[in-house]
């Protein structure tokens, strides 16, 4: 993981996760305390995650407020910085 921002949204807890090798991913907070450890790599394990398709090319990652997140995206040659709505 490159960030991880804990945020709320209808009452539930969610993880926002940059990935440098899977983009940006929005997890449930639920049940995490429960979660079975993670002791070896494996290429699916742990909580299940969705991944945010429009979120590409995210090098860093924020909470603005408790409805944004800030982003810096792009590639080498361009880098934006932005405001998002969390997911």
């Amino acid at each position: 993981p490159l960030d991880m921002v804990v945020y709320r949204r209808a009452g539930k807890d969610y993880i926002l996760m940059n990935n440098s090798s899977r983009g940006v991913m929005k997890m449930s907070a639920e049940g995490i305390d429960s979660a079975a450890a993670i002791t070896q790599q494996t290429e699916i394990s742990g909580l299940t995650y969705e991944t945010i398709a429009s979120l590409k090319g995210v090098q860093q990652l924020d909470l603005y407020d408790q409805q944004s997140a800030i982003v810096l995206m792009g590639d080498a040659g361009s880098l934006d910085l932005k405001t998002i709505a969390l997911p």
